[in-house]
């Protein structure tokens, strides 16, 4: 009894492994036959699960859906295929063991549009590596290897919608692939969630259109915290961009501490979402930056008033911006954008504050400031030369030359001679001096019973008029 037990499980295992050892045979030879180990429905063609290594297939022209997954493939070379598949639109390379994709490997499947090679071994993407499949819509690379992309990887795929890379090892967000595409209207999404992105190129991410954020996955990497990257995050969760707010839990940095915290938890201080400073006069332009490309749009200023009927307001590109201006304080307030079209409604809302002075304003109080300075150095400088500078005599006003016979001089001819007859006394002892003994001179001389002594010589006239009175 038991040896026909022995006899049955050895005839079953021989009976499983057989098949096994048959395909890997005929592996061996120029081409497989995939009449007879694979699927075919029409155009349509599955040599999935059959332990195939390295293929070389002879497939009909009109194959449009090919699949090759959960295989033991290891290398895509160009010889994989003996004819050009022009119909093939479908390629299912996922579950295999592909460590190495020939530059040539897709060079007979130009019309491909949908490609899978995901749950591989790859680790890198060379340049140009899918240049011949510039029609591919969709790639699928998840749940590889990869570390490395060259920047040229994706370049000449100008049809390119959606491109799946979670979980591998990459570093860096493939930003060529969305600059690439920003002009374009196709681009759907990009996924590079479960990786080991440390850092975001925060700026280019915050320039681009809603519509394409809407489409950029970037969760459950080990990103550093920073406001930054807060203010990024928390824009797009009020936004309700579904890269953010289908994955908010699962947006998460690293703190100093190397404690995970999540993204929309981090306190920073200054936060602006959505708010917008200007001066007065000045021109704002606001954008209605909604989650899809093409929508209507209408706009409502604050205290619920159509932007159609305001006066300083001009609404451009069918709504995408509107401008306001010039600005006055009664500007400020809450800008909203609603937007719809046959699958989507979406809202954006700005907060519009008008400082309470103009953009020049700082310039002028500057100027202004710089010509008080000036006039009050101006003024130090004219004090300290009236001060300390000697004044210089003219031989004309000396007094050899006074005539003393002509009392009837003027005041201001005689009051100017004083300072003058002590000249040399201010140049011997100082300006301070000088003045002060001028002084008690002038007052000596200059009022007599109310008349004036021109030329400070008390002669007889004056004496005996003096003492007449």
């Amino acid at each position: 009894m038991r040896a026909s037990r022995r006899c049955f499980l050895l005839f079953l295992h021989l009976a499983l492994v057989f098949p096994v050892v048959r395909v890997n045979r005929l592996l061996k030879r120029k081409s497989l036959d995939h009449k007879r180990l694979c699927v075919c429905a029409i155009n349509i063609i599955s040599c999935s699960n059959l332990h195939l290594e390295n293929v070389t297939l002879n497939l009909p022209n009109h194959t449009s859906v090919l699949d090759l997954s959960f295989n033991n493939i290891t290398k895509l070379l160009a010889t994989w295929t003996l004819t050009d598949l022009n119909m093939l639109q479908t390629m299912l390379l996922n579950n295999n063991r592909l460590t190495f994709l020939s530059s040539e490997a897709f060079v007979h499947v130009k019309k491909l549009r949908y490609l899978d090679l995901s749950y591989n071994g790859l680790t890198l993407l060379d340049e140009f590596i899918f240049e011949p499949l510039e029609d591919l819509e969709v790639l699928v690379l998840f749940k590889n290897h990869i570390s490395k992309i060259d920047r040229t990887a994706f370049s000449s795929m100008g049809a390119l919608q959606k491109l799946y890379m979670s979980h591998n090892q990459i570093s860096r967000i493939p930003l060529e692939v969305l600059k690439e595409r920003s002009k374009l209207d196709t681009f759907k999404l990009l996924d590079v969630s479960f990786n080991k992105i440390k850092d975001l190129p925060i700026k280019e991410l915050q320039s681009m259109r809603a519509w394409m954020k809407n489409g950029v996955y970037f969760h459950n990497n080990p990103l550093t915290c920073s406001c930054e990257l807060y203010k990024l995050v928390a824009s797009w969760d009020i936004r309700m961009l579904s890269s953010v707010s289908g994955f908010a839990d699962n947006h998460t940095c690293t703190m100093p501490d190397k404690k995970t915290k999540e993204i929309l938890n981090i306190t920073c201080n200054d936060d602006k979402i959505l708010i917008r400073e200007a001066n007065l006069e000045q021109k704002l332009l606001l954008d209605c930056d909604t989650r899809q490309k093409y929508m209507e749009k209408r706009w409502v200023l604050p205290g619920n008033i159509s932007a159609s009927s305001a006066n300083n307001t001009k609404i451009k590109e069918g709504g995408t911006y509107l401008e306001i201006g010039p600005l006055k304080l009664e500007d400020s307030g809450v800008y909203t954008c609603y937007a719809n079209n046959s699958s989507l409604i979406d809202t954006v809302q700005i907060t519009v504050v008008v400082l309470n002075y103009t953009k020049s304003h700082g310039l002028e109080d500057l100027k202004t400031a710089y010509t008080t300075l000036g006039a009050c150095v101006i003024s130090v400088v004219l004090i300290l030369v009236y001060l300390y500078v000697t004044p210089h005599c003219c031989a004309c006003w000396s007094g050899e030359n006074t005539e003393k016979d002509d009392p009837g001089e003027s005041l201001h001819s005689s009051t100017a001679s004083l300072p003058l007859a002590h000249g040399e006394q201010e140049a011997e002892n100082g300006a301070f001096a000088f003045r002060y003994e001028a002084s008690q001179e002038s007052k000596d001389q200059l009022e007599l019973n109310g008349r004036l002594n021109p030329i400070g010589e008390e002669d007889d006239e004056w004496s005996r008029d003096s003492r007449n009175k």
